[in-house]
């Protein structure tokens, strides 16, 4: 089964480039490719050839399904290109751990900051890189849809990752022994059931039933695909349109294929035969490979990129071995540096983690993730002093470098949202996240939180509703969260009009402003985010929904924000070096609060019980704590409100 074998889980294992006869360090090049960067210990001209091979196939894919859609996930894919069985084997051990385990001749490890790709250069048979292909296919599909069926997804990746080449033309949808021997054993589900298989299904799952799912996908997808008359109607498609919309899987086959009754009778027949048709597209001439740069890798290059590669597959320890022994061979080599950041950063030593990003960023590092993580940590309480302008700047180098690196413009998306007069900005950089990654709907739901801010909130409820129906059950609550402070904010806001009305009446004796009313709760989006994941772990995701209180029923409202607001969530980013001031960012699922005290001792500070606390913390005390608190929304200041009280949740 090939979900047996991705690396979509996370497996022990260790790695060393392993050394030549006579204590000859063993040679590694590096081929860059449009699309894909090859590090080989096989030689550029191997090197290049798969290079060259991954190109042709991304094209494929691109004319397979849509043209339209995003190719690029604006993260490198490096793949790691062993020479043989055994040069594999030092990568990936742990396939060759136990006796009896199957030896792969490729894997696909994706991840947030690196997709990386495992494989032997010397094999043959007819489809050596499945695997590879299958995840491959995932990674282009998430990419682009927020709510595609997972049988959709699964069909795609097999019928897709059966993948051949020829010289300018590709084929796919050929069956391997597998499918074709349990579509002959086994009774297939019915379709409404296969409709609304769920990541968290037992036909996704328990090893008796995934069998059938996969191999009923991929036939699924292969009738629908070369059948004349389903494809002269573009029932996928108008499927997929309507899903995407977030209807129901079952609702939309029915408007999509028709009678389902029918097309499972088709299926049926269609399963039954032995042999399937090809699917073959047209390719234009392969790029020559021998226009790609190479070079000869350093070798304390090649131990930061395969310690990294270690780290991606949470082999910490093995992985740390390496990076440190790439900063021994060379203390300045900004790659070692990202390298031991993003290490530390999954042991979530975030403070020291950014010193690392730091140091790449001064040593000139070319890579943008260096930048965008130096950034992040800045302004996400991962620094031991928060720095605004530091972090944009690193962020806007990021997206300088790579223009579609989408976590950096969310992350920019953010920053400038913080700032009321840079609104403009914040929206325009969300839009771009939105659209260098829109199968990411955590983008999608920042980009709702500054179109509230700004108050258009049709825009932002539209958006919302639909991360509402996300298939990330977390997600999909934040959402829900955030759409009844959506209802909230807009009836408060009505309110105000109505309150600005009368004050603008002539016989009221005076004039009010209305950029002068009280401001409504329109919360910054989050800048603290992990990366988990393209799309981020539930583990990593903020766990508390926002708690904003709307204004009671009656209450007359006045132009001066005198209503408090609360939310819940954890103090991150305090500030204590104007004192007796303290400012600190108050984080919550999808949304950050920027707020301030004049005078951190007058602050009431309350217990869990919503006593008074026996005795109130520091001011560098407070960072880290979960607490509700309560503040006043501030007008016209660099901060969204002015703290009242804290009432901790865990009584510090």
């Amino acid at each position: 089964m090939l979900a047996c074998l991705a690396v979509v889980l996370f497996i022990a294992g260790s790695l060393w480039s392993s050394p030549a006869p006579a204590d000859k360090p063993e040679s590694w090049v590096e081929v860059a490719s449009p699309h894909f960067n090859v590090l080989s210990n096989d030689g550029e001209k191997t090197a290049r050839r798969i290079a060259q091979q991954f190109e042709q196939i991304r094209i494929l894919y691109s004319r397979a399904l849509s043209q339209n859609l995003r190719l690029d996930p604006g993260i490198p894919i490096v793949i790691i290109a062993a020479k043989n069985e055994k040069s594999l084997s030092q990568i990936i051990p742990e396939y060759w751990a136990q006796k009896g385990n199957t030896h792969p001749a490729g894997l696909f490890v994706p991840n947030s900051e690196t997709n990386y790709i495992a494989l032997r250069t010397d094999v043959e048979g007819e489809f050596p890189y499945l695997t590879v292909y299958h995840e491959y296919v995932h990674l282009i599909v998430n990419l682009n849809f927020q709510h595609i069926p997972v049988w959709v997804n699964e069909g795609y990746a097999t019928f897709l990752g059966s993948a051949t080449l020829q010289y300018k033309s590709g084929r796919l949808g050929q069956p391997n022994a597998s499918e074709l021997y349990v579509l002959s054993q086994t009774k297939l589900l019915p379709l409404d059931v296969l409709f609304r298989v769920g990541h968290d299904s037992p036909y996704y799952n328990e090893a008796e039933k995934t069998n059938v799912f996969y191999a009923e996908s991929w036939a699924l997808i292969h009738y629908l695909m070369t059948d004349a008359s389903r494809q002269k109607g573009k029932q996928l498609s108008k499927y997929l349109a309507l899903v995407e919309n977030g209807d129901d899987p079952v609702d939309s086959a029915k408007a999509a294929f028709g009678d389902l009754g029918q097309l499972k009778k088709e299926l049926d027949s269609y399963v039954s035969r032995t042999t399937y048709t090809m699917f073959a597209v047209a390719l234009p001439d392969p790029v020559d490979s021998n226009s790609f740069p190479a070079r000869t890798v350093p070798p304390a290059e090649v131990d930061a990129t395969l310690g990294e590669f270690d780290v991606s597959r949470r082999q910490l320890e093995a992985g740390k071995t390496k990076i440190e022994e790439a900063l021994r061979l060379n203390p300045n080599l900004a790659a070692a540096q990202e390298s031991m950041g993003l290490l530390l950063f999954l042991e979530d030593k975030r403070v020291e983690a950014q010193k690392y990003f730091s140091r790449a960023v001064a040593l000139d590092s070319k890579s943008a993730l260096a930048y965008y993580y130096d950034g992040m940590l800045l302004v996400s309480g991962g620094a031991a002093e928060e720095d605004v302008d530091e972090a944009q700047t690193a962020l806007e180098k990021a997206v300088a470098l790579k223009p579609e690196l989408a976590p950096a413009w969310d992350a920019l998306a953010s920053l400038y949202a913080s700032d009321p007069a840079a609104l403009n900005k914040a929206l325009n950089a969300a839009e771009r996240a939105v659209k260098d990654m829109p199968g990411e709907p955590r983008y999608r739901l920042n980009l709702a939180v500054i179109l509230l801010r700004m108050g258009k909130f049709d825009d932002s409820r539209a958006i919302a509703q639909g991360v509402a129906k996300s298939a990330d059950r977390l997600l999909a609550s934040q959402a829900a969260q955030f759409l009844a402070q959506i209802d909230r904010a807009q009836q408060f806001d009505s309110r105000n009009e109505k309150a600005v009305d009368n004050l603008d009446r002539p016989e009221s004796g005076r004039r009010v402003k209305r950029a002068e009313t009280a401001e409504i709760d329109r919360p910054a989006p989050v800048m603290k985010r992990r990366t988990g994941g393209p799309s981020d772990s539930p583990a990593d995701a903020p766990r508390d929904p926002p708690a904003a209180t709307a204004p009671t029923e009656g209450t007359p409202v006045t132009p001066t924000p005198t209503h408090p607001y609360s939310m819940i969530g954890t103090i991150t980013a305090v500030t204590c070096q104007d004192a007796p001031q303290m400012q600190f960012a108050l984080q919550s699922a999808g949304i950050v609060m920027h707020l301030h005290a004049a005078d951190a001792a007058k602050i009431e500070i309350k217990s869990e019980a919503g006593k008074s606390a026996a005795a109130k913390p520091s001011c560098l005390q407070f960072a880290g704590k979960k607490a509700r608190v309560s503040y006043l929304l501030a007008s016209q200041k660099p901060w969204d409100g002015e703290i009242v009280s804290i009432e901790f949740q865990n009584a510090p």
